[in-house]
C-alpha cells in the first residue's frame, strides 16, 4: 500500500489537533519521505521536541510496519490488487476495535477516495440499488435478508400450509411423546438437579470465602455480554469447536481436513423412518436430551462446556462436539442411554474419524429445501473445479449440516455450513467409507463429514 505525502502531512496535522503535547519542530531536520517504504529501513525521519511524544510517534511507525501497510515487495499493479475498496475502509473506521493510529490512516484514505465514492454514489442512485455503496458486512446482511427472505416464502410457510393438512405430524407425535417424555424429562431433571447442586455449592464457597464473591460476579457479567454480543455474531465467541486446517478454497466453498474428535451423539429419526430438517419436534428433542447430558445427566453429574457447531446429519442423527478436560480425553457416560439402536431421545458418546471435507457456508434458517439447494450448489462447484467427492458411483451423497448459533441469534447473520465428503490425491478414506455405509449398503451420510462420527 503507498502512503503519500499529503496523507502522511493530513495524519500528523490531525495529531497535533487531538494530541496538545505532541510537536513537531520546524527547524530539525526535515521529514524526508519516499515513494517507497521497505520493511528493513524505514524512509521516514521525524524530530520531535518531546521524549515522550518520540517514542509514541516511533511506536506508531513500528505499528504501521507490522500491519504490511509498506511493502517494497508489491509493484504498482500488486499494489492495487490488495488495496482495499473505500467501503471496506469506512467499515474499518467505523469499527469500534481499530487502534487511533490507524483510524488516521483510513480516514486519509478515504479522503483521497472521493472521486470512487462519488462515482459509487451515483451508480446507486441510477440504478436505484444500494450494492455499489454498502459495507461488507452491509453486504452480509443484505444477503441474509434476502436468504431469509426466500427460506420463508419457498419453504417455512408452506410447511406450515402443508402440516395444517396432514394429521401425519400429529401421528407421529403421539407415537414418540410416551417413549420421548420419560427419557429425555428424567434427562432434564438430573440436569437441573446437578445444577442446583452446584449452585449450592458455590453459595456455601462464597459464605466461607467472601473474597471469592468479586471474580465470580466479574466473571458471570463477562458471560453475560458474550451471550449478549452473540445475538449479532455470525460466529458465537467463547465456545470451542472442531479442530480442522483450511487445505483450498473454490468459488463459494472451502475444503476442509478435520482432526478425530468425540461427540455426544441422538438420533432423530428410527431405523427406517425419513427424516425432515423441519421437523422441529425431533430436533428440539435431539437437542434437548443431548443439553441435558452436558448439564449434568451423565453417571459422573458432570458439567461439560458448550460447544459449537450442532450437527446434524442426511440420516437424522444430531452430534455435539465435546471439549476434552485438559490431558483428559475420558468422557461421562448418558443417563439417557440407547437401549437400541437410533431410539430418539437417547444419547451415546462415539468417537469421530478424521475426514476431509467440502463446505459451503450459508444465512438463515436451516430447511429442507435450503440444504437442498446448497447441497446442489456445491456438487456443481466441486464438479467444475474437478474436486471428486467420496461417495461411490452411483449413491446418494450424504452430508452434514453444522449450525454455529444459539437460537436467540439473528437469522440474517446465522452461520450454518453444509459438508460433503471429499477425497484428497485421488484416494477415499477406507474409515469414512465404513462410517458412511449402512449395513444395507447404502451410504450413510453422516460419519464423514464434519468430523465424521455419527454413525453405526
Amino acid at each position: 500500500m503507498r502512503v503519500s505525502m499529503s496523507s502522511l502531512a493530513f495524519f500528523l496535522l490531525s495529531s497535533i489537533s487531538t494530541t496538545t503535547a505532541f510537536t513537531i519542530s520546524t527547524t530539525s531536520t526535515p521529514i524526508a519521505f519516499s515513494t517507497s517504504f521497505r520493511s528493513t529501513s524505514h524512509a521516514t525521519r521525524t524530530t520531535l521536541n518531546s521524549s515522550d511524544n518520540n517514542s509514541a510517534f516511533t511506536a506508531f511507525a513500528e505499528r504501521l510496519e507490522e500491519d504490511s501497510l509498506f511493502d517494497d515487495n508489491n509493484n504498482d499493479s500488486s499494489d492495487e490488487s490488495v488495496m482495499s475498496s473505500w467501503q471496506e475502509s469506512l467499515e474499518e473506521l467505523l469499527d469500534p476495535k481499530t487502534s487511533t493510529a490507524k483510524k488516521q490512516i483510513l480516514l486519509s484514505d478515504l479522503m483521497g477516495a472521493n472521486e470512487d465514492i462519488r462515482n459509487d454514489v451515483v451508480e446507486a442512485l441510477k440504478e436505484r440499488k444500494i450494492d455499489p455503496i454498502l459495507t461488507p458486512t452491509g453486504k452480509k446482511l443484505q444477503d441474509g435478508t434476502r436468504a431469509v427472505a426466500r427460506q420463508v416464502t419457498t419453504d417455512i410457510l408452506p410447511g406450515i400450509a402443508s402440516a395444517v393438512q396432514s394429521s401425519e405430524g400429529a401421528r407421529k407425535l403421539s407415537e414418540d411423546l410416551p417413549t420421548l417424555i420419560p427419557k429425555i424429562g428424567d434427562a432434564i431433571l438430573e440436569a437441573v438437579s446437578t445444577q442446583a447442586r452446584k449452585q449450592l455449592e458455590l453459595l456455601q464457597g462464597d459464605l466461607a470465602d467472601p473474597s471469592r464473591i468479586p471474580n465470580r460476579i466479574s466473571k458471570q457479567t463477562a458471560d453475560i455480554a458474550t451471550e449478549a454480543r452473540n445475538v449479532f455474531l455470525e460466529t458465537p465467541e467463547g465456545l470451542a469447536g472442531p479442530e480442522y486446517k483450511v487445505v483450498s478454497k473454490g468459488d463459494g466453498y472451502e475444503v476442509r481436513e478435520y482432526v478425530g474428535y468425540t461427540a455426544a451423539s441422538t438420533s432423530m429419526s428410527k431405523v427406517g423412518e425419513q427424516y425432515a430438517l423441519d421437523d422441529l419436534t425431533s430436533s428440539g428433542a435431539a437437542f434437548n436430551a443431548i443439553a441435558a447430558y452436558l448439564f449434568g445427566a451423565n453417571d459422573e453429574e458432570r458439567s461439560l462446556e458448550m460447544t459449537t457447531p450442532v450437527t446434524t446429519t442426511s440420516l437424522g442423527e444430531m452430534r455435539f462436539y465435546l471439549k476434552k478436560n485438559g490431558d483428559d480425553d475420558t468422557f461421562p457416560n448418558p443417563v439417557a442411554a440407547e437401549d437400541k439402536l437410533n431410539e430418539k431421545g437417547a444419547v451415546k458418546v462415539v468417537d469421530v474419524a478424521p475426514a476431509r471435507l467440502a463446505v459451503a457456508r450459508f444465512t438463515g434458517f436451516v430447511t429442507d429445501g435450503e440444504v437442498a439447494r446448497q447441497k446442489d450448489a456445491l456438487l456443481s462447484a466441486l464438479a467444475i473445479d474437478g474436486v471428486e467427492i467420496d461417495v461411490p458411483h452411483g449413491a446418494v451423497v450424504p452430508y452434514c449440516v453444522f449450525q454455529y448459533n444459539p437460537p436467540y441469534t439473528i437469522p440474517i447473520v446465522r452461520r450454518n455450513e453444509l459438508a460433503i465428503p471429499v477425497r484428497a490425491n485421488g484416494e477415499g478414506n477406507p474409515d469414512i467409507k465404513n462410517e458412511w455405509s449402512s449395513e444395507g449398503g447404502e451410504l450413510e451420510e453422516e460419519q464423514d463429514v464434519e468430523a465424521p462420527s455419527d454413525v453405526e
